[in-house]
């Protein structure tokens, strides 16, 4: 997870704090020739192959003049970062689109900072630098200079070539497992164009599973073609669920197996075909998305299709409709103990559970994907638990749940758990969905170290999102929101709560004694225009001594009448933070908190 560099300890130890640390001390902004390099420049974990590499990095702090970044190979550029994003990413025409219709020039401009080399040569050894480019044109000096190496040419393992029709109607399972089993270290198993029905499949170490364009992975309607010992939540769970259509798990849910080095990219699609679907919506581009029916336990029968199977299974077998529609659908891919994952250009549609879950998982990258599936009931985009080190950038997400999920186990035996830590989430657009950028509601092991910059949502249910209750235990820390732009939030634009409540959980663990807490946050340059339910929301439960503690909001700019909403609060800071266009209402509402500051906020606090 980056960590940022104080600008004035940077021009100090450079010999430049005079002038230049006096200006910022004034408000001014740095004179071009002093535009810093971009830092920590990287190859994101397995987001390179035979043709392509992308890189990121960190914007420098002070970055306020920046308009690009222009990208050099073996000293020759290759483009700016902005242009090459128009190419690469989903979600940059709708951040574009978004920041079109602010015709008041209300919101936070955010900074793209990835860049996706293309067409090199297989086998071949390339040098990279990057420079920040200034409001006149003018580059700073390069960035330390990143070495990385494209891949051999893979071994290819087409499908078709073992027994595979791509016809959207046979059962291509077999013959799509025969070429993973197949696949030689190093590899990649292809689906060209077609449809390929499939049940559950299962990964193995060191492969890449391609998605050609023109390709869909398309799940079966059929329960039977999803094994029953899928896999344990945690390891205190007591119910096994079904196998996903895309897993690497071990065979036997109870046994142990570590997997490495697995890549899932393409421009092809997931399709879980998990619901009957509404008539499609024309979003705010002309493009049209899928909606699927938003189903519950009581009306899976009519809306459901791989997901009605499922759980008129489990009911068969036994299991009352509740428990069976809360833990016995399948997501579309589920990882466990997983070293080394790269997700890269596909789009994920239909999920009849979850859409990606990380469980136990190291170094999980998700770039330039595309995710629709509102408002399928649970269809999370990226979910991640008990993980550490997740990069989530440049994705579009149009979710039936949350966009992007963090979990850490449930309860008093999570403290045996790892917490679930270090994640970067940057130049994402977020259409629909719970939430951006989510902690919970499992909480119990820690949700710690998280960093989301520079994205773009519209039309969401909240932005920031934490939720954990009295006996969950755990909570989430160090964890930095910044440089952001929201509109519409359905409910809160940051809301942290421990009266959370899902309907379709089982509490098979035991409950903790420690209520879950939010601590250490922080919230800055964001610009919140019609939120509609609560600016922010903070609901501890300062009844049993249950405080969240060290929220920071600083420059935070808040259009429309939403007000802040505290209660259990202590310990905490607003500066900067404004609100307009409130209709002569007092935005501040605080209650059962203490210790908090508000400086140069807008209306004054009461």
């Amino acid at each position: 997870m980056p960590i940022a560099t104080p600008l004035t300890a940077f021009l100090a130890r450079r010999g430049l704090a005079g002038s230049i640390v006096a200006a910022l001390a004034m408000g001014s902004s740095l004179p071009l020739w002093a535009l810093e390099a971009p830092a920590r420049l990287q190859v994101p974990t397995l987001a390179f192959d035979d043709r392509q590499i992308i890189l990121v990095w960190e914007k420098p702090e002070a970055h306020a003049d920046i308009q690009d970044y222009h990208v050099y190979a073996n000293g020759q550029r290759l483009g700016s970062a902005n242009a090459n994003n128009d190419r690469v990413s989903p979600a940059k025409p709708y951040i574009d689109r978004f920041y079109e219709q602010d015709t008041r020039g209300f919101h936070h401009r955010i900074a793209i900072h990835s860049y996706t080399a293309e067409g090199l040569t297989p086998d071949t050894e390339y040098r990279f630098t990057v420079r920040s480019v200034g409001r006149d044109g003018k580059e700073s000096a390069d960035s330390p200079v990143l070495v990385q190496r494209t891949t051999p040419v893979p071994a290819v393992f087409d499908v078709r070539r073992y027994g595979a029709k791509g016809d959207g109607s046979t059962l291509d399972t077999a013959a799509i497992q025969r070429a993973i089993d197949a696949c030689t270290r190093g590899c990649k198993v292809l689906l060209p164009a077609g449809t390929y029905k499939s049940g559950a499949l299962y990964l193995k170490s060191n492969m890449t599973l391609e998605i050609a364009e023109g390709a869909t992975l398309l799940g079966s309607e059929r329960a039977e073609d999803y094994p029953r010992e899928g896999y344990i939540q945690y390891p205190y769970s007591t119910t096994v669920r079904p196998a996903s259509l895309i897993n690497a798990l071990p065979r036997d849910p109870r046994s142990h197996q570590a997997f490495e080095n697995i890549r899932i990219v393409g421009k092809g699609t997931l399709d879980g075909n998990g619901w009957k679907r509404n008539d499609d919506v024309v979003d705010e581009r002309g493009q049209r998305l899928p909606f699927y029916l938003p189903s519950d336990n009581s009306r899976y029968l009519h809306d459901g299709i791989l997901a009605k199977a499922q759980v008129e299974r489990a009911v068969a077998e036994g299991m009352n409709v509740k428990d069976a529609y809360g833990q016995m659908r399948s997501s579309l891919i589920t990882l466990r103990d997983v070293k080394n994952v790269f997700y890269g250009g596909f789009t994920v549609v239909n999920p009849a559970f979850h859409g990606i879950m990380n469980l136990e998982t190291e170094n999980v990258v998700l770039a330039n994907t595309t995710h629709k599936t509102y408002d399928a009931n649970n269809g999370d985009g990226i979910e991640f638990a008990n993980s550490r080190g997740a990069m989530v950038f440049n994705n579009f997400f149009d979710t039936g749940d949350d966009c992007v999920n963090f979990a850490a186990g449930t309860g008093a035996e999570a403290v045996k758990q790892k917490p679930q830590e270090d994640a970067w989430i940057f130049n994402n657009y977020f259409r629909k969905g719970h939430g951006m950028v989510v902690a919970g509601s499992h909480t119990g092991a820690w949700i710690q170290n998280i960093l989301a910059e520079d994205n773009v949502s519209d039309g969401t249910d909240a932005g920031l999102r934490m939720k954990s209750t009295n006996f969950m235990g755990g909570g989430a820390r160090h964890v930095t929101f910044r440089d952001s732009a929201i509109r519409n939030t359905v409910k809160q634009a940051f809301i942290f709560t421990l009266d959370y409540h899902d309907p379709n959980a089982k509490l098979d663990y035991q409950r903790s004694t420690i209520a879950g807490q939010f601590r250490d946050i922080r919230v800055s340059d964001v610009s919140v225009e019609n939120a509609r339910g609560a600016a922010i929301e903070v609901k501890g439960d300062s009844a049993h001594d249950a405080f969240h503690q060290g929220l920071v909001f600083e420059r935070v700019r808040f259009s429309g009448p939403a007000q802040a909403k505290i209660d259990g609060l202590k310990d905490s800071r607003f500066d900067a933070v404004r609100f307009s266009e409130t209709g002569d209402v007092q935005p501040w509402q605080v209650k059962n908190s203490q210790g908090l500051s508000f400086s140069q906020v807008e209306p004054a606090a009461p």
